[in-house]
C-alpha cells in the first residue's frame, strides 16, 4: 500500500468518506473536507478532532476543533502559550490534542518521568478530579526546579492541561484508527467496485441494513457505479462485480422479514438438472414447475417483485409473474406431481394450457381427484384470462417494492416515476463535483430531512431546514434552507417528497442555498 497515493488523499480531502473507518458519518465527510488531511498525522489529528470532547471545548468564541482548522489552513495565526511548547504542539498547530502530548510537557517542563507522566495520562483519561490535583502540587514544583518556565506560568499551564482533559484523545489510538482509515480510503479510491461489493455484502450486519445499503448505491453512483438486480439468466447468490458495474444476487432479495437464502439458490439449481435444460432457457411455466416448487413463498414471491424472472426468454413482468405464481400455488400436491410428470411429453407453452389439461378428474383425462377441484382450477382459468386488475408495472410500485426488498431502488430513482414535466440545469454529482454558480436548479428526492432552530442573527429562534436530496446521479447531502425562504415552502418539505430546487452553490462549499422551491 502506497501512504503517498494521491487518489487516496484526494477522495479524503473532498470528503468522499462512505464506508471509511470513523468518518463515514456526515461529520466524519465534513471534517475531513475542513481539514484537508494530506498525511497520517494530520489524518490522525483528525480523527481525534471530530470526537465530541474536542468539538464542545470552547476557547474565544469557537471549539478546539476550529481552532485546528482556521490555525491549519492559515486563517489564524498559530500561537503557544509559552515557547517551550512550540515543539511539542507544533503539529497540532498549538492545540492540545492527545494526552500524549501532556505527558511529553509534564515531562520536558517538570521533570517527570515515565511512571509520573502516565499518572497524569490517566488522570486526564479518567477525568480524576483528586489525582489530578495531586499532581498539580508535583507539577508546578517540578517547573520550580527545571526552571525552564516559572511556578506562575506552570500553573497556568497546568490548567490548561486540565481543561484539556475533556477533549484531549489517546494518540496511540487515534494513529492506529489513522492507518485503518487510510487502509479503507485507499481500497475505495483504488478499486471502488470490489469496495462497494465488500461493503455491500457485509450490510446485512449494521444497525440498519437497508438504509446502509441505499447509502452505499448511492455513493457508488458518485463515484460512476451502477447497480442492478440480477436475473435468472444471469443470476448470482450475491453482491458481485459485473463489468464496471454491482449486480445484486439472490440472497440480496428480503421478503417478509426474511433474506432469500439457501432454499431458493438449491432451487436454481436443482430445478434445471431435474428437467435436463440449461437455466437460461427455460420457460416462465418450467420455472414455475421446477423451480418455484422447490420454494417457500417467502423465498420465490420477492424475486417476481423484483424482477428477478423478467427476461427475454420468459417474458413476463412483475405483476404477470406474481399474479400467475400465486395462481400455480394453488395446485396441490398431486395436481403439481401429475404436470411435472407430465410435462416432458405435454410441451404447454403457458400456465393455461398446463391448467386446461389439468382441470379434468383422472376418469377424464386430467389431473384433479375431484369435481370440486375440476370446479377451482376452471374458476382461476377464467382469471388467467380475465385479470381482475391491470398487470402492469407502475413505475412507483417499481420503486417502492425494489426499496422494500433491496434497500434501494435500482431500475429507476423516486424522481423518474414523477409524472410532471421539469427542467433543471444540475444533477446532484455535478453539485458534488463542484459546480457552483447562482441560478442553480436541481431536481431531487427529499431522502432525509431535519430541522433546526438558529441561534443566532436577526432569525434566531426560527426554524430552518437542512435536506439530503437524490436523482439518477446520486445524492447531495448539503440543501440548506434558511428560515425565510422556509417559512413559504415548510408544507413541501418531507422525507419522500419530489422537489424542484432553485438556489445558489458557493465555490468550494458543496452546499445548495435554497431560493425557491417548485413542487414536481
Amino acid at each position: 500500500m502506497n501512504f503517498l497515493d494521491d487518489k487516496t488523499w484526494t477522495l479524503l480531502q473532498e470528503g468522499r468518506t462512505k464506508g471509511v473507518f470513523q468518518l463515514e458519518s456526515n461529520l466524519g465527510k465534513s471534517w475531513s473536507k475542513k481539514v484537508h488531511p494530506c498525511s497520517i498525522e494530520e489524518l490522525s489529528a483528525l480523527i481525534a478532532i471530530i470526537r465530541p470532547g474536542c468539538l464542545n471545548a470552547m476557547f474565544d468564541g469557537k471549539s478546539m476543533s476550529q481552532h485546528f482548522v482556521d490555525r491549519k489552513s492559515g486563517k489564524d495565526e498559530t500561537k503557544f502559550l509559552h515557547p517551550s511548547l512550540e515543539p511539542i504542539l507544533k503539529q497540532t498547530y498549538g492545540v492540545l490534542v492527545y494526552q500524549e502530548q501532556a505527558m511529553r510537557i509534564a515531562q520536558e517542563l517538570a521533570g517527570f518521568d515515565l511512571i509520573e507522566a502516565d499518572d497524569l495520562r490517566k488522570a486526564i483519561g479518567k477525568k480524576k478530579a483528586d489525582l489530578m490535583a495531586l499532581i498539580k502540587v508535583k507539577f508546578i514544583a517540578g517547573c520550580k526546579e527545571t526552571k525552564i518556565v516559572s511556578e506562575d506560568e506552570g500553573a497556568e499551564i497546568f490548567g490548561w492541561i486540565e481543561k484539556s482533559a475533556r477533549y484531549s484523545f489517546n494518540k496511540s489510538h487515534s494513529v492506529s484508527y489513522a492507518f485503518n482509515s487510510f487502509t479503507s480510503a485507499y481500497y475505495k479510491a483504488n478499486y471502488p467496485i470490489e469496495f462497494f461489493v465488500s461493503y455491500l455484502r457485509h450490510a446485512k450486519d449494521s444497525p440498519k441494513p437497508h438504509q446502509e445499503v441505499y447509502e452505499l448505491v448511492s455513493d457508488a453512483k458518485m463515484h460512476g457505479i451502477n447497480s442492478s438486480m440480477c436475473k435468472i439468466d444471469n443470476h448470482v447468490e450475491d453482491y458481485s462485480r459485473s463489468g464496471d458495474n454491482i449486480l445484486f444476487g439472490v440472497k440480496s432479495v428480503k421478503g417478509m422479514g426474511n433474506i432469500v437464502g439457501t432454499q431458493t439458490c438449491q432451487a436454481l439449481i436443482d430445478g434445471p438438472a431435474e428437467l435436463g435444460k440449461d437455466l437460461k432457457k427455460m420457460t416462465w411455466l418450467e420455472i414455475l414447475l421446477y423451480i418455484a416448487s422447490k420454494c417457500s413463498k417467502t423465498g420465490f414471491e420477492p424475486l417476481c417483485s423484483v424482477g428477478f424472472f423478467n427476461t427475454t426468454k420468459t417474458r413476463v413482468n412483475r405483476n404477470t409473474s406474481q399474479f400467475e405464481y400465486d395462481t400455480f400455488r394453488i395446485l396441490n400436491k398431486n395436481e403439481l406431481a401429475w404436470a411435472v410428470e407430465q410435462y416432458p411429453t405435454k410441451k404447454w407453452k403457458t400456465l393455461k394450457d398446463c391448467l386446461v389439461d389439468l382441470a379434468p378428474t383422472k376418469k377424464q383425462g386430467g389431473g384433479t381427484n375431484t369435481v370440486g377441484r375440476e370446479k377451482k382450477l376452471l374458476n382461476e382459468i377464467h382469471f388467467l384470462d380475465n385479470p381482475p386488475y391491470e398487470l402492469v408495472d407502475d413505475p412507483q410500485w417499481v420503486v417502492e417494492s425494489e426499496i422494500n426488498l433491496l434497500g434501494c431502488p435500482l431500475s429507476m430513482s423516486k424522481l423518474e416515476t414523477s409524472e410532471t414535466v421539469f427542467t433543471s440545469n444540475s444533477s446532484c454529482k455535478e453539485i458534488v463535483d463542484g459546480k457552483h454558480g447562482k441560478n442553480i436548479s436541481v431536481a431531487g428526492n427529499v431522502y432525509r430531512a431535519s430541522h433546526h432552530k438558529t441561534k443566532k442573527g436577526k432569525s434566531a429562534g426560527e426554524l430552518m431546514s437542512f435536506l439530503t436530496i437524490e436523482d439518477e446521479s446520486g445524492s447531495l447531502e448539503s440543501v440548506v434552507i434558511f428560515p425565510k425562504v422556509r417559512k413559504q415552502y415548510s408544507f413541501l418539505l418531507y422525507e419522500g417528497n419530489n422537489l424542484l430546487f432553485h438556489g445558489e452553490v458557493k465555490r468550494g462549499e458543496g452546499s445548495l442555498l435554497v431560493e425557491k422551491i417548485h413542487e414536481i
